[in-house]
């Protein structure tokens, strides 16, 4: 691997680690502002932990099931 390879992984590594770190945090501070009647099928710490644990299908699940259809982000 050459040194321009290797400085164009860094890049890319490094920008999907940050869009990861951005999704998850919304998601979490969306999380923190839901009332607990309007979360479906897990509790807040079950939602959370899903959320940080299995990108990217936590915070899609969250999206999707845990604040029920027709609310948005």
């Amino acid at each position: 691997m050459t040194a321009d390879n290797a400085v164009i992984a860094l890049i890319s590594v490094a920008t999907v680690a940050v869009l990861i770190v951005w999704f998850d945090k919304r998601c979490l501070d969306d999380l923190s502002q839901t009332s607990d009647m309007d979360l479906r099928y897990f509790t807040r710490n079950a939602w959370a932990l899903l959320i940080v644990f299995t990108f990217p299908i936590g915070p899609m699940l969250y999206l999707r099931y845990g604040k029920g259809p027709g609310r948005t982000l």
